[in-house]
């Protein structure tokens, strides 16, 4: 009990350094956005995020291989420690060097190929988008050699230190955007050098806190060939799950631009950093809790991984919903003090959408983290996979008929429903123990009881003041309060109600004694 108790506290202790993360992060990354777009300009913010991704679109081999590095880490570190960590560090080295000569030389042809054939962009232009996807490429270069030295800070749950390093990532980012008028250069060439020397900064610091401090952090010459293959075969249906995924969100990118322009693809860009602003607030409870998801399944606790993904699948939905929510009722305030006159078209409905569609991601992230910790991805990645392949090209066929944007994202909605329904059905087939009728009442029935009521006094206020600072202050308020509310009465059961308090305690007192 003691040892559960020491976990519980871990995960409090962590979950207050990535609150504090959360908080500085998010709220620099919005004001970086606005300053972004007007340096770069609609135009040119909306080529990068288009050439930029489609470098990224590359990286799903990246994306795959270190969910599986991260789940091996965990596994390794809770089953066998240090031996076992140092063995999967090694690995991962081996593999993360490969993927790296792997997707330099077909990015490099396809892209180039891609980029001047079918990507639609401004006149005099192109020149920049070149420079973009070739920093682009180097930047992701640097972020696919930094992924073992990540699962390790994970692994060890040094929360402390990942949010040190983004901070200090958003940071140096602000003064980029700030340096960039000052040097008489392409604003939009300059900006993709300094994200590359930002990427390289936070590898070096990666590796540096690792080799101190993890004990495991040594080269072997010894190749493990069991481990390796074992890895990479997780990592083999882990790369078609998010395959599918790339190819959702980056091929409807694709698909706007062929559509309707940068234009649009910079309100989605813009939409999506909100989503990820969001998503950073929820990361302070999905990411101190998942690496002692997969330890307790690797140590045989199968009773406390259940538990936990039951609390991180509701918890993770109600932060989004304190945040999220009065964001979605003042989206076009927020987006005019943010922004200011450079507002691309839709951007208000984007950011609604794909907010809605950030609550069904969460749930499904506390579901594969359990199916990770079991290391049966077949199934779950083919189902996941094959929804997201045809996602795509469902909002192509749906784009001849329909050519509203909006439509694109309302589609692909629908189908994150049904993936996540999908996604539970495919986890209870794995783990038997896993409980739908506990998930359907304890998690989903509680988080549209929570939204529906919490949303009521928000929307009448809302509803019946003029636009301005006064109402979106007054919305703001009420909504945290009624979000707080309704979450406490109607959204936790008893037990965790009692750990709320207890945390709540430890919280002050700690303060105090400080």
């Amino acid at each position: 009990m003691s040892t559960q108790t020491d976990n519980n506290k871990r995960i409090a202790k962590n979950s207050i350094f990535m609150s504090i993360r959360m908080v500085i992060v998010l709220a620099i990354t919005l004001y970086t956005s606005r300053v972004v777009l007007r340096v770069l300009g609609v135009e040119d913010y909306g080529v990068y995020n288009v050439v930029a991704g489609f470098v990224t679109m590359f990286g799903f081999l990246n994306s795959s291989l270190s969910n599986g590095i991260q789940r091996f880490y965990n596994f390794e570190l809770g089953k066998n420690g240090i031996e076992g960590a140092c063995r999967v560090y090694n690995m991962a080295m081996v593999i993360q060097i490969l993927l790296a000569i792997i997707i330099v030389i077909p990015t490099e042809f396809i892209g180039l190929w891609y980029l001047h054939n079918k990507m639609v962009i401004p006149e005099g232009r192109m020149f920049a988008a070149e420079w973009i996807f070739h920093l682009s490429l180097l930047t992701f270069i640097l972020h696919i050699i930094q992924v073992p030295y990540t699962a390790a800070v994970m692994a060890h749950e040094r929360m402390g230190f990942y949010a040190i390093v983004n901070i200090l990532d958003v940071l140096i980012k602000l003064g980029v955007v700030f340096v960039i008028p000052l040097l008489n250069n392409d604003a939009l060439i300059l900006y993709g050098v300094f994200i590359l020397v930002i990427a390289f900064i936070n590898l070096l610091l990666y590796i540096c806190y690792s080799k101190r401090y993890f004990e495991e952090i040594t080269i072997e010459i010894k190749f493990n060939t069991s481990l390796f293959k074992e890895m990479l075969s997780f990592s083999g249906w882990n790369i078609f799950g998010t395959l599918g995924h790339m190819l959702k969100d980056q091929g409807v990118n694709l698909i706007l631009n062929f559509f309707f322009g940068p234009v649009v693809n910079a309100a989605r860009g813009i939409a999506n950093q909100v989503k990820g602003g969001m998503q950073s607030f929820v990361t302070n409870i999905t990411v101190p809790v998942r690496p002692q998801v997969v330890q307790s399944y690797s140590q045989g606790n199968l009773e406390r991984s259940l538990n936990l993904t039951y609390t991180i699948s509701k918890l993770s939905c109600y932060f989004l919903l304190l945040i999220a929510q009065p964001i979605m009722l003042e989206i076009d305030f927020v987006l005019e003090i943010w922004l200011g006159d450079n507002i691309p078209e839709y951007t208000a409905i984007f950011v609604i959408i794909v907010l809605l569609d950030a609550f069904l991601n969460n749930l499904n992230s506390a579901v594969s983290g359990l199916v990770h910790a079991t290391g049966k991805m077949r199934v779950y990645q083919l189902c996941g996979g094959t929804i997201s392949l045809i996602s795509v090209v469902i909002v192509y066929v749906v784009m001849l008929f329909w050519q509203v944007p909006v439509i694109a994202l309302i589609v692909l909605l629908i189908l994150d429903i049904i993936r996540q329904i999908v996604a539970i059905s495919v986890l209870k087939s794995i783990v038997k123990e896993f409980s739908l009728r506990k998930y359907f009442k304890e998690v989903v029935v509680s988080l549209i009881i929570v939204a529906s009521v919490s949303i009521i006094l928000p929307f009448i206020t809302h509803s019946y003041m003029q636009a301005g600072v006064l109402r979106f202050f007054l919305v703001l308020s009420i909504s945290l309060l009624s979000v707080g509310v309704s979450i406490y009465l109607l959204g936790l059961n008893l037990s965790e109600k009692t750990m709320l308090k207890q945390l709540m305690q430890n919280i002050k007192k700690k303060l105090t004694n400080r």
